[in-house]
């Protein structure tokens, strides 16, 4: 049995409580975490409400454990969040959480309107601040789904 822990700061530096938060994807229970690149055009989320994945796939990538802390500290990170939405939500970038295979937890990123939807609720998180598109632009070319 694998369990990952996450924490909100694993530099081991003190973190400034102005910008951070606690990291709410520490409490998940998962064995897996999967990054996909698809199509998620007329609001599709990664996981639907049946808990299937979403059927227009592009690219996917398991993430290592410190790919997954580094981006959950990203999302829960207060500077990551401060900009305007849109109404669209054409999500491209999907990430979930697995156990045995099973979703248990997932975020789907629409950088177009500029927002998430996230079955762990994120507190604050609103609009991405342009240091958060910076970041998660950088993480999906980490994961080759830019150019």
């Amino acid at each position: 049995m694998t369990l990952f822990v996450i924490s909100c700061n694993d530099s081991g530096q003190q973190s400034d409580t102005k910008t951070s938060s606690t990291n709410v994807f520490a409490t998940v229970d998962y064995d897996k975490v999967v990054a996909y690149s698809y199509d998620g055009e007329g609001d599709i989320e990664i996981i639907d409400e049946k808990g299937k994945l979403a059927n227009k796939i592009k690219k996917q990538v398991e993430l290592s454990k410190t790919q997954t802390i580094r981006l959950t500290n990203t999302l829960c990170n207060k500077s990551t969040y401060g900009g305007d939405i849109a109404a669209c939500f054409d999500p491209h970038f999907g990430v979930v959480f697995y156990k045995t295979n099973k979703p248990v937890a997932h975020i789907s990123i629409c950088l177009d309107c500029n927002y998430l939807v996230s079955s762990v609720k994120i507190p604050g998180s609103a609009g991405f601040s342009d240091n958060g598109i910076k970041k998660i632009v950088a993480f999906e070319r980490e994961l080759n789904f830019l150019q």
